[in-house]
């Protein structure tokens, strides 16, 4: 189960998130009927003080994780955790890079699955 939590003026399509959440779930062996996983998109200032609050770094960060478990549950669901994403910063490098908003998009879910299995 995928939940994704975002700002009203997020400008991405929930339909892209989730179906690129899952498979980012997919390429580390999970089965997203399997397991739970937050996506939340946010503000600079948002990313900054979690940023801040969690890791003592004072960047805006693009990507955070914040792991729960890698097992299943007594409901039988791994409630994996959350991914953190800085809206403006994924619009910002998806222009500096020249590349699609989903490719960015899709690379940075990776990185923040791998950092909730880590």
């Amino acid at each position: 189960m995928i939940e994704i939590k975002h700002p009203k003026n997020w400008g991405l399509s929930w339909r892209l998130v989730n179906k690129l959440a899952i498979r980012a779930l997919k390429h580390f062996g999970y089965n997203e009927k399997e397991v739970e996983l937050s996506v939340y998109f946010v503000g600079r200032d948002k990313a900054k003080k979690l940023n801040i609050d969690y890791r003592q770094k004072s960047y805006i960060p693009q990507v955070l994780g914040f792991p729960m478990s890698k097992e299943k549950d007594v409901d039988g669901i791994i409630h994996l955790g959350d991914i953190v994403i800085c809206t403006q910063k994924l619009k910002y490098e998806s222009v500096f890079l020249n590349k699609k908003i989903e490719v960015v998009l899709r690379e940075w879910l990776v990185h923040g699955v791998e950092n909730l299995v880590k």
